[in-house]
């Protein structure tokens, strides 16, 4: 692979192997400084070349980028988790080998771990709940991908500070599950050959067996339990004795450690389930585990009404009974028969006022749109039978017909919706999805025809975030209506030069051909210089944007100053 060349032995990283300064990837990242390290590899703070945009490149160990197949299975998984969008997971930007040795280059989060904020104390269970939400809905997007991610652990979750307030976000996916366990410093204990980090490690990883998405909840539940008590549920003196308490022994009851739970017995329930011994025992899925901690957190923070995302009040107990299945053969101790006692009584009050008084439908609704089911969303808006006069649920039912791929009636009820109200967020994803995927007059009309200012600063803050249909769709509407307004443009078209759709990188290229602008150069450079596939047949295409690019540059170059 080509590189920077030798770098002076003053900027050499004498704790990792690439220098400040160096080129990977074929020139498109430089090295700029080494972030930490750790079992599986070197971090470093990066630069996209073409972009000038900030990135962590991971660098797997030599001895493992060399193993045989290793290549071409990290390459799998970076496929995988490049697929991966939501909030809670570290965005994969690109992959690649650099002399020898593999790396992964993901966005560059600025944070601090939650292994350092839990050294201030435990958390409270509002906070607890917000940050173990979003986790458990990370995990259920990458397990929708097939991955584990059996590393779990306070070390991989990132805390950041946005607006929206405090956000957890998962590092680290999947990466120890390719090392070959005889390796040296893979994790052989004397209980067997495992991978994880023994303090969190499930008891069917800590006998060796293939790993599977409840080994991540089992985990999850260990590092809930160490937020809510300050303590970890099992303290042997060594990884083999760690290990044996996780197969053998029963934890600890949570309430006997953090007392101070005694008005949270439902959440310490909970945490107590996610660690049950049998994985048939715990929760079933991230994404129901994510739901508890949903309809938890609202009584934590005070919201009277338990918003779980279910058909009808009667399911609203059982979606939380399911969550102790099998408590009575884990909660042996009297202790653990109170616990259980006091969280019947919190389920069985929780479904009856569910019964009485069940959340408006528009929010249901919306509960249902943000967890992408939208056939629910549809059923609970049309039971209602008021989806005809409220501009609110008439917008959200449009919303949910987006969901189920039912298109023409979705810009047919969204063109009936009065513009003289509230602009629902999710309606306007849903049609800057559609125009991001073909830029129908149909699309454009339904969000041109409201007023500039309820719409324009919707899709302005969608054309800024990461980048998919919605946000394109947001992008070239904001470019074409109000050319540009308030929008970056020649970045967030660089930007879209990197993805996968061919058609948008051509689209993008030309539109950079007209925006007389040197910083433009450099991204359109890069998508030239991207090889084009060969040999993918009678529907391959081998220019994905590439002509494009090198057109651009040619008109730019005869445009702009030398």
């Amino acid at each position: 692979m080509p590189n920077a060349g030798p770098a002076p032995s003053d900027t050499r990283l004498s704790s990792g192997p690439l220098a400040v300064g160096a080129l990977v990837l074929d020139g498109r990242f430089r090295v700029t400084s080494l972030l930490g390290g750790g079992g599986m590899g070197m971090v470093y703070r990066g630069e996209q070349v073409s972009l000038g945009r900030p990135v962590a490149l991971k660098v797997l160990r030599e001895d493992l980028s060399q193993q045989a197949g290793m290549a071409e299975r990290f390459r799998r998984e970076a496929l995988l988790l490049s697929a991966v969008d939501s909030p809670s997971v570290v965005r994969i930007i690109d992959f690649g080998v650099h002399e020898g040795l593999l790396c992964l280059v993901m966005e560059l989060i600025e944070g601090r771990t939650l292994e350092l904020a839990l050294r201030e104390g435990p958390f409270a269970p509002a906070r607890a709940l917000q940050v173990l939400e979003q986790l458990a809905r990370g995990l259920a997007v990458i397990h929708a991908q097939g991955i584990v991610h059996r590393d779990l652990k306070p070390e991989n979750v990132l805390l950041c500070d946005t607006p929206a307030g405090e956000t957890a976000r998962l590092l680290d996916f999947g990466i120890a599950r390719f090392a070959d366990q005889s390796a040296p410093g893979s994790g052989v204990t004397q209980a067997g050959l495992v991978l994880g980090t023994p303090e969190y490690l499930s008891p069917e990883q800590a006998m060796g067996q293939g790993p599977a998405s409840q080994s991540d909840l089992y985990s999850l539940g260990v590092l809930a339990y160490r937020m809510l008590s300050g303590r970890l549920p099992f303290s042997g003196s060594g990884p083999g004795e760690l290990i044996a308490q996780h197969v053998h022994a029963a934890p600890t009851p949570l309430l006997e450690v953090a007392p101070a739970l005694s008005s949270e017995p439902a959440l310490a329930a909970l945490v107590m389930q996610c660690l049950e011994k049998d994985p048939a025992s715990r929760p079933q899925g991230a994404a129901v585990l994510a739901d508890a901690f949903a309809a938890l957190r609202g009584r934590a923070t005070g919201v009277g009404t338990l918003e779980l995302p279910v058909a009808s009040p009667v399911k609203a107990t059982g979606a939380l009974q399911r969550f102790t299945t099998g408590a009575q053969t884990a909660l042996a101790s009297p202790a653990r028969r109170l616990q259980a006692g006091a969280l019947a009584a919190v389920v069985l009050l929780g479904g009856l006022g569910l019964a009485w008084r069940a959340s408006s439908p528009e929010r249901r609704a919306r509960a249902l749109l943000e967890a992408g089911r939208g056939g629910e969303a549809l059923q609970r808006i049309d039971d209602a039978g008021d989806e005809g006069k409220d501009p609110t649920l008439m917008q959200l039912r449009a919303a949910a017909l987006h969901q189920v791929n039912r298109h023409d009636e979705e810009l047919e009820l969204f063109a009936r919706v009065p513009t003289t109200g509230p602009l629902e967020p999710l309606s306007v994803h849903a049609l800057a999805d559609d125009y991001g995927r073909r830029e129908s007059a149909a699309a454009r009309r339904a969000l041109t025809s409201w007023p500039k200012a309820v719409v324009l600063k919707q899709l302005q803050a969608l054309a800024n975030e990461s980048p998919d249909k919605g946000q394109w769709g947001a992008l070239r509407l904001v470019d074409q209506e109000w050319a540009g307004q308030g929008l970056d443009l020649v970045s967030l078209y660089a930007t879209a030069l990197e993805q996968s759709d061919c058609q948008v990188r051509r689209t993008a290229a030309r539109r950079l051909s007209e925006l007389p602008a040197a910083g433009a150069l450099k991204a359109l450079r890069a998508l030239k210089d991207t090889p084009k596939k060969k040999g993918g047949g009678f529907f391959s295409d081998d220019d994905c944007g590439q002509d494009a690019a090198a057109a651009a540059m040619r008109k730019l170059e005869k445009e702009l100053p030398p």
